[in-house]
């Protein structure tokens, strides 16, 4: 298959036939994907081709339709599925503009090695493809696709201006006459074909006529331009009006260049960002013998980073070493790099006249002019690889910067530019810069801490904020309008609107397709900051981890977020908001709210294979009615301190999806409450545990989940016993009692039947004590459960040491320890086991005995993460160095309990602190206290 696209849209058989591509919405499809040259087109592009900005859902059914209809037209294979968008597979087709590129490239060579016969031959066969006035030809509905016509139209008239030189050269002027004259009149503003005309027709003896096209020229230069004609046609008028006809087209002289010093002027509050600047000033190294110039750099960083305000800080402080000049380069709004190029060129002192059509030979000419100079190339504002690699010097002394949102990986990889990214400021710095803008030097007091921090470290927001309180507002007050995360961005603005915290990061937001867009609203309705990448996906719905990654990789690649080591998802917390705001206004309630529960299941799915490592015997739980979905990037939690750890991190975003959603998704909630029981009994504070189990609670209550209900009210009384609120720890356990037994579930009334006795126990209540256990223990002993027996006789244990009935005290250890020991969590139970022993060892004076099992203890609770038992095993082996006098590591253990206490809330610490001032007391005066390790 043949594609025609100069001219008129239109595929061609090999039999020569035209292929009917269909309605105008097949051929603005076709043009969109053979613009691309075979890249991927995303789906956005052409719904906004096909149907203007916001189509509605329907419309992405349609274009898979016009899809499949071009598909059969064109061959099956022939268009691509691909990255959020399709894509044209031209292997084994061939396109007329290639063929036309192709020619002029040839022809220019041939041109350059002065084949001018075969050069003019080339051009001519080049221009004969051309079936109309323009490339794309009346389905130039996009601006990708108006971008590659203007630029084929561009080479197109570029390549008949050589042709013209050329066979001017060869005496064809009269033939070329006519031909001329109607070009050049299309295209009045292009000053060499309106030269090559003049110089057809005096070398035709029609001079009046060349002197009227210079006139109709000035006229028209002046009128649309305001400008004169340029230096190759005064001289070429000059030298008509003196004489006999020139040889050839002059070539213009170039103008005496000014020293280029263009950069915009740095901050006069620059403050901080010493690293970065050390980075900057590594550029000025002269390079060693043999090894290539380090001359460019990029600096990236999200938008407000003050990327322009680093850059034309560190180049004021250092213009003395680029005595040739400082060239600056704005290339937003996707500037192409042959302009840049042209623009560079003139600055540099080339007449316009001059400078070369093509951009390679544009480049060359820039690196020749640079190897000869020392320039400061900087590019501001630069959105891909392809803008600036052009620009990347030679040999010689000159530096190229290169200021981009985006990370420009390609330039790393293949040019070796250096990479500087800009973080938020560090509070230090950010503090004094606040301090600069607003006028108020000197210590800050809380609001301006409180102001810093609400900025959270982005230069452009304390700008911002700085300029507020220079006109007047005052600290308070910013700090409540500011406070609000709902409306902080809009207060993040000057009073004019001219600089936008929201405005810079929607820069960012509307360059991304729409997948990439979808996913940063999906990742803002989370409240973390920083999620895992499987949250991510079911965030968004992604069920390909190729996709997620491509996505998330095409974000951070724009510094929208940041990729952590553990591949955790970091966003910046204003463009978090950004994200959560933008979410509201695009995607229905509906969307958002099947987001959320997809979210609620991947980390219910989490917990609950974390249950399993952390305390199998604890049972696990499923959302009824709801189906487990395939998930994405699951953590690897082979054992218990992996799965401890892996709940410690994302602890305080599963607490707040339990207490956010409990209403709303209860269904989901409270499995996920049950499901990190382990965890909280372990290593939560005792109030976050007691809310989290009461949002569970409720939720099971909304879902009518008796055993959710009954299970959870158990934890609750677990939770209360531990604070010796020992009438709301009855209530919890006997209302988990009373559930579980109208369900059935004998294993959940005697583990709380077990808890309440040893809650009993503990309180002194001896005889009522035993009765709960010993139900319990019959329970146990039906069910042949070896972690319901453990537990029970634990307790029993607990009792009859408590009512001094050592034997039977031991005996109940004894076959705890033997039931802990068939128990898969075997680990976890024997540190109870071993620290109860250890002081019943203790209570009989048998010390050497007693430090073994609190040794024991402690190994085994670190080696389940269970910071509540490695402290009371601590306690324990804190008494038995003292009753030896050995002070200072009694001292420490106990230290250490009482470190790790202090976090959780647990009942023993006021005891523990009271020990502790007493072992104090008894060491020698002076002695430092020893180091542990917590």
């Amino acid at each position: 298959m043949r594609f025609e696209v100069l001219g008129p849209l239109r595929a061609v058989d090999s039999s020569g036939s035209v292929v009917p591509a269909g309605r105008h919405q097949h051929e603005v499809v076709l043009a969109c994907l053979l613009a691309a040259g075979g890249q991927a087109v995303a789906d956005s592009t052409l719904l906004e081709a096909l149907w203007g900005r916001d189509p509605s859902d329907s419309k992405q059914v349609a274009l898979r339709v016009l899809v499949h209809h071009l598909r059969r037209t064109l061959g099956t294979g022939s268009i691509i599925r691909a990255a959020g968008g399709y894509r044209i597979s031209l292997a084994g087709h061939q396109v007329d503009a290639d063929e036309f590129v192709a020619l002029v490239d040839a022809a220019a060579r041939d041109e350059a090695q002065g084949r001018l016969a075969e050069a003019r031959d080339r051009y001519r066969a080049a221009l004969r493809l051309w079936r109309g006035t323009d490339a794309y030809q009346g389905t130039a509905d996009t601006d990708q696709v108006r971008a590659v016509s203007h630029h084929l139209g561009e080479q197109r008239l570029t390549a008949y201006e050589s042709c013209v030189d050329i066979e001017l050269s060869l005496g064809r002027h009269r033939e070329l006459c006519a031909e001329l004259s109607a070009v050049a009149t299309e295209n009045a503003l292009r000053e060499r074909l309106q030269a090559q005309l003049m110089l057809a027709l005096v070398r035709s003896d029609r001079r009046a006529e060349a002197l009227l096209v210079y006139e109709r020229t000035r006229r028209i230069l002046s009128d649309e331009l305001g400008t004169d004609p340029g230096t190759r046609l005064q001289q070429l008028h000059t030298a008509i009006l003196r004489g006999p006809a020139p040889a050839a087209v002059p070539t213009a002289a170039p103008p005496t260049a000014a020293r280029p010093a263009q950069l915009p002027a740095p901050p006069s509050d620059f403050v901080g960002r010493d690293d970065e600047l050390a980075a900057l000033d590594a550029l000025l190294a002269p390079s060693r013998p043999g090894q290539r110039p380090g001359g460019a750099v990029v600096v990236t960083g999200s938008g407000g980073m003050g990327k322009t305000a680093l850059v034309t800080h560190w180049a004021d402080q250092h213009r003395q070493r680029f005595p040739d000049g400082q060239l600056y380069l704005d290339l937003d709004d996707d500037v192409p790099a042959t302009v840049a190029l042209a623009r560079a060129l003139v600055d540099l002192g080339v007449a316009p006249d001059d400078v070369p059509q093509q951009a390679e030979t544009r480049a060359a000419q820039l690196r020749s002019l640079l190897s000869r100079s020392t320039v400061l190339v900087v590019l501001d504002n630069v959105s891909s690889a392809q803008q600036a690699r052009p620009f990347f010097p030679g040999t010689g002394d000159s530096r190229l910067v290169i200021i981009s949102r985006n990370r420009l990986d390609g330039l790393i990889a293949r040019e070796g530019a250096r990479l500087l990214v800009l973080n938020p400021l560090h509070v230090d710095s950010a503090t004094r810069l606040l301090g600069a803008i607003a006028g108020m030097p000197g210590g800050a007091d809380d609001d301006i801490r409180t102001l810093v921090m609400l900025c959270h470290g982005m230069p452009l927001a304390i700008r911002i904020v700085g300029a507020h309180l220079r006109l007047g507002a005052g600290p308070g007050t910013l700090v409540v309008a500011l406070h609000d995360e709902r409306t902080r961005l809009a207060r993040l603005s000057t009073t004019d609107g001219d600089v936008s915290v929201r405005a810079v990061i929607a820069v960012s937001y509307r360059r991304l397709a729409a997948p990439a867009r979808r996913l940063l609203r999906r990742l803002g309705l989370s409240d973390a900051h920083t999620i895992p990448p499987g949250a991510a996906a079911a965030l968004a719905g992604i069920v390909a981890g190729t996709v997620l990654t491509d996505l998330v990789d095409r974000l951070a690649e724009v510094n929208v977020v940041t990729i952590e080591a553990d591949s955790r998802i970091s966003l910046h917390q204003l463009t978090h908001m950004f994200a959560h705001e933008q979410g509201q206004l695009e995607d229905t309630s509906a969307d958002r709210r099947a987001a959320e529960r997809q979210l609620l299941r991947w980390y219910g799915h989490v917990a609950r294979h974390a249950q399993q490592r952390i305390r199998p015997t604890a049972g696990e739980a499923h959302s009824a009615g709801v189906s487990d979905p395939e998930h994405l990037f699951l953590p690897d939690l082979p054992d218990t301190l992996t799965a401890v750890e892996w709940i410690d991190t994302e602890a305080d975003t599963i607490i707040r999806l339990i207490a956010q959603h409990g209403g709303t998704h209860s269904d989901l909630v409270w499995p996920l409450a049950v499901n990190i029981r382990g965890w909280l009994q372990r290593r939560a504070p005792r109030d976050t545990w007691i809310s989290v189990v009461e949002h569970g609670i409720r939720a099971a209550a909304l879902a009518g989940s008796r055993t959710g209900e009954a299970t959870l009210h158990g934890s609750l009384g677990v939770a209360h016993s531990l604070l010796l609120q020992r009438a709301e720890a009855r209530a919890a356990f006997q209302h988990a009692s009373a559930l579980f037994a109208q369900g059935g579930d004998d294993a959940g009334r005697a583990d709380v039947e077990a808890s309440l006795g040893a809650m009993l126990a503990d309180s002194g209540a001896l005889d009522e004590a035993l009765p709960p256990l010993l139900r319990a223990r019959h329970l146990a002993t039906q069910l042949n459960d070896p972690d319901l027996t453990f537990k029970v006789e634990l307790n029993l244990g607990y009792l009859h040491r408590r009512a001094d009935r050592q034997q039977e005290a031991r005996d109940a250890y004894t076959a705890a320890l033997s039931a802990a020991q068939r128990s898969s969590n075997r680990d976890w139970l024997s540190a109870s086991v071993h620290t109860n022993l250890g002081r019943l060892h203790l209570l009989q004076g048998d010390l050497d005995q007693a430090g073994h099992h609190y040794d024991e203890a402690v190994r085994l609770a670190r080696s389940t993460g269970d910071r509540m038992r490695e402290a009371w095993a601590l306690h324990g082996c804190s008494d038995v160095f003292a009753a030896r006098r050995n002070l200072p590591a009694a001292v420490a253990a106990l230290h250490e309990a009482v470190t790790i206490l202090e976090t959780l809330g647990d009942r023993r610490l006021p005891e523990m602190r009271a020990r502790l001032s007493e072992l104090l007391s008894d060491s020698p005066a002076g002695q430092p206290l020893p180091q542990t390790q917590t």
